[in-house]
Formats: structure tokens, sequence, C-alpha cells
């Protein structure tokens, strides 16, 4: 027998939007596979047009700028990014992996915060979301500690 299981209105109507966050942010992991693959075969950091390199990087910048982080611990961690990407002082695949764990940290963010907040504290709703959202957070602050 199927169980049927009642799916808040509110949720259907943005589950498009969160399926394209995650497409969003399964995109983003296989560029930052890609890399480390090349990495590992030519024993060398990759050229700064690389094609998955620059692609990270319009992701998170048009992510951070579709994300409401005003205020937000996440504000520091881009102000942080930013400043590692400008000064382009580390190695490109670094930035890749940098650009990749923030992106997936704000695309969590982004899904989290079209929750509901009546629903957001309701854990059979939210806690695998929350969970991903905390585990590529600390992959992000762990790799701008590395870095800084």
């Amino acid at each position: 027998m199927q169980e049927d299981r009642f799916v808040d209105p509110r949720l259907q109507a943005r589950e498009a939007m969160f399926q394209q966050l995650h497409l969003s942010t399964f995109e983003t992991m296989g560029y930052a596979r890609a890399i480390q693959q090349l990495v590992e075969e030519s024993g060398c950091d990759i050229e700064a047009d690389n094609t998955d390199l620059l692609q990270l990087l319009r992701d998170y910048e048009v992510t951070k700028n579709l994300s409401q982080i005003s205020e937000s611990h996440l504000e520091a961690l881009c102000e942080q990014t930013d400043q590692l990407v400008k000064s382009k002082s580390i190695a490109n695949a670094n930035l890749a992996q940098l650009c990749a764990a923030a992106s997936s940290a704000l695309n969590h963010w982004r899904i989290l915060s079209e929750i509901p907040v009546d629903l957001r504290e309701k854990e059979q709703v939210t806690k695998a979301l929350k969970e991903k959202f905390q585990h590529h957070m600390n992959t992000w602050e762990y790799i701008l500690k590395d870095l800084l």
C-alpha cells in the first residue's frame, strides 16, 4: 500500500525552484570534481582560463547576489571569499574549491530561506536540508581558514 503524505501547498509552489537549486549544487560539485581530477592527473594547478573554474566563479557571484545574506553569518564568509577571489593570491584549484563550497552553502541557504518559517522549524521538513547546509558551510569555513 502506498503511503499518502500531506505536502504543504506552500512547498509545492516552490518545488521547481528547489529542484533548480539542487541541480545547480549538483552541477557545481561536478565542476569541482573535474578540476580535482585534472589536478590529480597533471600534478599541476589549473590555468586561470579553465572553463570549469570560470563557471564556478560565475556560479558563486550569481548565487551570492541572489542570496539574502544581509546581517547573517554568511555575509562575513562572502566578504572573505570576495577578498581571496580579487587577490588572485591562491592556487586556481583552491579558488575552485572555495567557490564550489560557497555556492553549495549559499544554494542550501536559499532553499532554507524559501521555506515558510513555521515549516522551517519542523524537523521532518528541514532536518536533512539543514544538515547539508551545515556540511557545506563547514567546508566553506574550513577552506577559508586554510587559505587566509
